[in-house]
């Protein structure tokens, strides 16, 4: 059993990682076509991040939908599985830690793909990345973050950088939070587990259960009052979450 467990995260990975390289293919067409078009750059995004969750046994609960239009969607973040579960619900920019973009492939993809990078240490970068934020909610499309900043295996979620919560409340943006639970806490990838073996050992098993839940739509409201409001109905989400599916 531990075997043939094995032989599936290997052969996952290598799917994975045939997925994507076709996808960059195909998003590099698409950006050529289109003139480098957000919405279009999205829609792909979103037909790759389906295909990944098929392959990799990635079954996600979906509770609620955000609306249509431009917003900001703001939520824990537990792993980068995430973004998966997300962006397979709805074609959206994300914001990224900038390392990612020097990742192999994956980066290459996030570059073409509406990504903003940051650097969360650096007040400058926090600053260009909330303008490349603004300039895709112009566009007309959702935008997506986690404000924590950082993944957090829980249970519970980190305090949130205020920055997007201010750029809901001086621009007018609607603010939905979502809250992303795992079936096993073990799942959630933080920073200090090296990648692959993270993703080995994750995807093992036949399935990853997630539940993916969408809160309320806030609005016209001070950035305090927006982060507190999201703050507090992701938290109690999630606990309802992790009793739902009796993390462990």
């Amino acid at each position: 059993m531990k075997k043939n467990s094995g032989v599936r995260a290997h052969l996952r990975l290598v799917r994975m990682a045939a997925i994507t390289s076709r996808s960059l293919v195909t998003l590099k067409l698409a950006n050529a076509r289109s003139g480098g078009c957000p919405h279009e750059a999205a829609r792909h995004g979103h037909a790759w991040a389906r295909r990944m969750l098929g392959a990799l046994g990635i079954e996600v609960s979906v509770r609620g939908a955000p609306p249509p239009g431009p917003h900001l969607l703001l939520g824990n973040h537990r792993s980068y599985i995430d973004i998966l579960a997300v962006l397979g619900v709805r074609p959206c920019g994300f914001l990224a830690k900038a390392e990612i973009a020097s990742w192999p492939m994956f980066g290459a993809a996030a570059r073409l793909h509406p990504t903003v990078f940051v650097e969360r240490e650096d007040r400058d970068s926090r600053k260009r990345a909330r303008e490349g934020a603004l300039a895709l909610l112009q566009q007309g499309l959702a935008f997506a973050a986690f404000p924590e900043g950082t993944t957090c295996r829980g249970p519970g979620i980190l305090p949130f950088f205020p920055g997007l919560f201010q750029l809901a409340e001086q621009y007018d943006f609607s603010v939905v939070p979502f809250a992303i639970e795992y079936e096993e806490r073990g799942d959630a990838w933080i920073d200090d587990d090296s990648f692959v073996d993270h993703f080995l050992k994750t995807f093992r098993k036949p399935r990853v259960r997630v539940r993916l839940s969408f809160g309320p739509t806030l609005r016209r409201k001070p950035a305090d009052e927006l982060r507190r409001g999201a703050s507090e109905w992701i938290r109690g989400e999630v606990r309802a979450a992790a009793r739902a599916l009796g993390t462990r």
